[in-house]
């Protein structure tokens, strides 16, 4: 396991924390349980399977994508996460961290194939088994350990990842289809994720595809690591966000989370715990997305993405800030850490507020910090500075303080007390003495509170500060558990009925569950259902007139259209229209314009909503819009010489003047014209 990295030395609640977390890896049977412990495995993917097939995704793209999965991703991870901690632990961690390596080097593979133009340079990964497998003292790390996780962890971990595939085909795969007209109204938000990952198929470093002129400044690794299993497999962009690309990522999440809860509280059955507070608990009296985890799995993959990445990190932190390390474990913290921070803009400030409540509580138990605590505090704080200078650019997207006194004093207090109920647990860390100064357990609470205030005293246009919560949640559930497993584990008869009282208020909260979630869903299936198509939403034909232009275009062509919001109900123009370049993979002149650096300043400066301001660059847009208003040969002539367009892409919802007389009619599908320009 490598020697503690302060000289040797271990304080006291180390040592105890290490006996109960090396039950993760020593608890378990051999032989035939080892192959029982398959089962759950099997079950789950021939629940997914099922699933994508019943929702329109053939079984070949599923063999096809699920292939892509564990050949480039899933094994190359693995191997790499075995040899760097030299050794194979309890399969389902070696897993989770695989998984979490594995997409890194995807990532960092992807960027290098088109950043030099070879394409094939993104399957690079699939070298790694090989390497694995020729080199003798690296061949060892294809064997597991042998040792099988509890059976009732197992089977409860899979019911949990069951649960999470029947609630995105009820809520998600059942209102977002993968053709006309189910794909026609989805969240605003998600043809921009199919836009960033065609971007990143051709472009890097990335520019905002939708709007020429604009930097990207956004955490774009998810698309990058979609851009690579599009390019390789084949698979459409779109096929990706709605079914398949959030799947892997989802689950492997779900058992990082149970994983850990095991690994820090030393109970299987407190992983099982942890990962049930995550998904359910919800803060009473008020349902809002700090409470809510499940509606944005997959509307926000991102954040998905994120959390799989950051949950991978955290399984190699809870060792390091032990001391129970090798050298080589640096190597996975420093690669992690800069995915993540590429993956979502939360994790990282979340990592740095823990290490500092860790260092904190260090300072006061043992009057000093111990070397790992400072060594990751030093990789999150450089990796944090240069995320924001080098990918953000020190962009904010609008997030601000909120005014000193906006807050009112009773909301405070009813959030307190709901957040109290949802995680009581936490109430044991004071009182279960080995558990209260484990550095992995501290830096859980740490990132957990950091997530509450930034809820609480930070604001967002687009409300995305509830994401720093939503990316805490899973750390608060642990750290709750934790506590819970450590009043029990007392010998003090007191101390264990406390530890269930704090674990029947937490479970009180499931009681909202029904209400809590299925209300909305069925709102969501609902509005879904009724919902009409508009225009300036995704029209018939609109995948097959953007695959006709990405077959006979050049990834640098730029395109023109006469699409530039969605109408919303009540006839409001909401510029989050993104579907043109999202099916074209092809960058546009002027589509929408929101969420973008020039928007959120506007926005910020204004007071005005930022999905909903005008067009800052009016003669653009003027002459944009003129060729498909008048539909002269000089306008013709303007946007091709003045601003380079290639090709024009018409919504005929829209009327359109014929254009004929000006352009050649290259292809018609559905509502959707697309016309060549003359050369210049």
């Amino acid at each position: 396991m490598g020697q503690p990295a302060d000289g040797g030395r271990m304080d006291v609640h180390t040592r105890d924390a290490d006996v109960d977390g090396a039950a993760l890896t020593s608890s378990g049977s051999t032989g035939r349980a080892a192959y029982a412990g398959y089962l759950p495995v099997l079950v789950v993917t021939a629940v997914a399977v099922a699933l994508l097939r019943l929702y329109d995704v053939p079984l070949r793209t599923t063999a096809v994508f699920g292939a892509y999965t564990i050949v480039v991703v899933a094994v190359p991870g693995l191997l790499v996460w075995r040899a760097v901690r030299g050794r194979a632990g309890l399969l389902a961690e070696d897993a989770a961290g695989g998984f979490a390596v594995g997409y890194a080097l995807v990532i960092g593979t992807q960027i290098a194939a088109v950043a030099v133009g070879l394409r094939w340079l993104a399957a690079a990964p699939i070298g790694i088994p090989v390497v694995f497998a020729i080199v003798p003292r690296l061949r060892r790390h294809w064997r597991g350990s042998g040792r099988a996780a509890p059976l009732g962890w197992s089977w409860s971990v899979a019911a949990g990842l069951i649960f999470l595939l029947l609630w995105s085909a009820a809520t998600f795969y059942r209102t977002v289809g993968l053709s006309f007209p189910g794909n026609s109204s989805p969240y605003l938000d998600l043809p921009y994720q199919i836009a960033l990952i065609g971007e990143l198929k051709h472009h890097v470093p990335p520019v905002t595809p939708y709007v020429a002129g604009e930097d990207l400044r956004y955490h774009w690794f998810f698309h990058a690591a979609s851009a690579s299993a599009g390019n390789l497999t084949g698979v459409e962009a779109q096929t990706l966000v709605y079914r398949l690309g959030v799947l892997p990522a989802l689950l492997t999440f779900a058992v990082a989370v149970a994983v850990l809860g095991w690994k820090l509280a030393g109970r299987w059955w407190a992983g099982a715990g942890a990962l049930a507070v995550t998904l359910f608990t919800v803060r009473p009296g008020q349902r809002d997305s700090s409470g809510v985890i499940l509606f944005n799995l997959w509307n926000s993959p991102t954040q998905t993405f994120g959390a799989m990445i950051f949950a991978g990190l955290m399984l190699v932190l809870s060792d390091v800030l032990r001391g129970r390390h090798r050298r080589a474990d640096w190597f996975l913290v420093v690669l992690l850490t800069v995915a993540v921070a590429g993956s979502k803009a939360t994790f990282v400030p979340l990592l740095v507020c823990g290490l500092l409540l860790v260092a904190a509580v260090q300072t006061v138990t043992l009057r000093r910090v111990t070397r790992p605590v400072l060594v990751a505090g030093l990789v999150a704080v450089g990796v944090l500075v240069t995320a924001s200078l080098v990918l953000f650019a020190g962009s904010t997207t609008g997030l601000r303080l909120v005014p000193p006194g906006s807050l009112d004093p009773a909301t405070l207090g009813a959030l307190a007390v709901g957040w109290l109920a949802a995680w009581a647990g936490l109430a044991g860390l004071a009182f279960a003495r080995e558990r209260r100064a484990d550095p992995p357990v501290v830096l859980c609470v740490g990132i957990g509170l950091a997530g509450i205030a930034a809820m609480l005293l930070t604001t967002q246009p687009g409300g995305s500060q509830a994401y720093f919560l939503q990316s805490a949640r899973p750390y608060l559930s642990i750290a709750a558990v934790c506590g819970v497993a450590g009043l029990l584990a007392l010998q003090t008869r007191v101390w264990r009925i406390a530890g269930l009282v704090l674990a029947a208020v937490m479970a009180l909260t499931f009681v909202t569950v029904p209400h809590r979630y299925l209300d909305p869903a069925r709102a969501v299936l609902q509005q879904a259902e009724n919902y009409p198509v508009r225009p300036g939403q995704v029209p018939a034909g609109a995948l097959d007139a953007g695959r006709w232009l990405r077959r006979h275009s050049s990834a640098d062509d730029l395109v023109a259209t006469n699409v530039h919001c969605v109408r919303l109900p009540g006839g409001v123009c909401d510029f989050r229209s993104f579907w043109v370049s999202a099916y074209a993979e092809r960058r546009v002149l002027v589509e929408g314009w929101a969420y973008t650096p020039t928007a959120y300043r506007i926005a910020e400066e204004t007071g005005a909503n930022f999905t909903r301001l005008p067009y800052w660059n009016q003669q653009r847009l003027a002459d944009n819009d003129a060729v498909f208003s008048s539909g002269t040969a000089a306008d013709v002539h303007r946007l091709a010489t003045a601003y380079g367009v290639r090709w024009l892409f018409a919504d005929r919802r829209l009327k359109p003047r014929p254009l004929d007389q000006v352009a050649t009619l290259r292809y018609r599908s559905g509502d959707c014209l697309i016309y060549e320009l003359p050369l210049r």
